[in-house]
């Protein structure tokens, strides 16, 4: 679109300086025609003066006659003769001056008129001409502006494909993330999975969700800690009382028998934990098989597809 508008533009400046040349062409032709009226008239305007000077010099040799009159009758008739032909001589110069001032009063005022017309021409190239500069100088700053606003554009592209190329890298880092993402979440199902099978989680089913199973483990597991729980309690109670025949296990059940004080029942229940740490580890490995479930084997199962 920008090309179309600077060609346009150029036909235009062409075209006004062919019509400028054109004018030139009309112009010069009455130029001319001018400058033959002005000679002309320069010619009839000596015509003129020459007439004038042989009237001055007629009218000289006039008087000179006249004054010689009196004296010279013979001359007296030859000088009115020669007065009459002066006379009409002279009569005949003022007509054709007459004549010759209207021709060139004609001539100047065609001259005029041709003037004038050329001056109005020439006026008239000279406003088409400067409205023809005024629009190229328009049509220059809109081509400008077209120019400042595809470097705009030009820009804003580089911006937006600096954009999509972060995000592409965005992209395959963030496929990365989640491939390994999908990979540890494959991971942890095929763990839960084998810990549920190993636990012999109740209500577990091979297509359940990660989340049902990670529920069902937590309850299975505290259900499992609580019956190790229960199940430890028992058997130390069985081997007291297997040790002790008259031991009082009903008191025993009652927990552990401390001072009133806070303190000092928290540094004897302390005692009592540090004296009980190494046998009651001891006794714990006898009934380690009957509690703790077996490790899951190393390919006890894969992930799920």
């Amino acid at each position: 679109m920008q090309s179309a508008e600077v060609e346009d533009l150029h036909l235009r400046c062409a075209d006004a300086k062919a019509k400028a040349a054109t004018a030139q062409e009309q112009v010069a032709p009455l130029v001319a025609r001018v400058k033959e009226l002005e000679e002309e008239l320069a010619r009839v305007a000596s015509d003129h003066d020459a007439f004038r000077s042989w009237a001055g010099e007629a009218m000289t040799s006039i008087k000179a006659l006249v004054g010689q009159l009196g004296t010279e009758q013979g001359v007296h008739q030859l000088t009115k003769g020669a007065l009459d032909e002066a006379l009409k001589v002279a009569e005949a110069s003022r007509t054709e001056a007459m004549v010759c001032r209207g021709k060139a009063e004609e001539l100047e005022g065609e001259a005029s008129k041709a003037a004038e017309a050329s001056r109005v021409e020439v006026q008239r190239l000279k406003e088409k001409a400067k409205a023809s500069q005024v629009e190229a100088q328009c049509w220059r700053e809109k081509a400008e502006a077209s120019r400042v606003e595809a470097r705009r554009w030009e820009e804003k592209a580089k911006e937006l494909e600096t954009e999509v190329i972060r995000a592409a890298e965005t992209s395959v880092a963030v496929q990365a993330v989640l491939e390994t993402e999908i990979g540890e979440h494959d991971a942890l199902k095929s763990a839960t999975r084998t810990t549920c099978e190993a636990l012999e989680v109740e209500g577990f089913q091979s297509g359940s969700s990660l989340g049902s199973r990670l529920i069902a483990l937590s309850g299975q597991a505290r259900e499992r800690l609580r019956g190790a729980l229960h199940t430890g309690v028992k058997r130390a109670l069985a081997v007291i009382a297997s040790h002790y025949i008259s031991v009082d296990l009903k008191a025993i059940s009652d927990g552990y028998v401390l001072p009133d004080d806070d303190r000092e029942a928290d540094e004897e229940v302390v005692k009592l934990m540090e004296a009980a740490e190494g046998l009651g580890t001891a006794l714990a490995k006898l009934f380690k098989e009957e509690v703790v479930p077996p490790t899951p084997s190393a390919d006890a199962g894969g992930p799920e597809p």
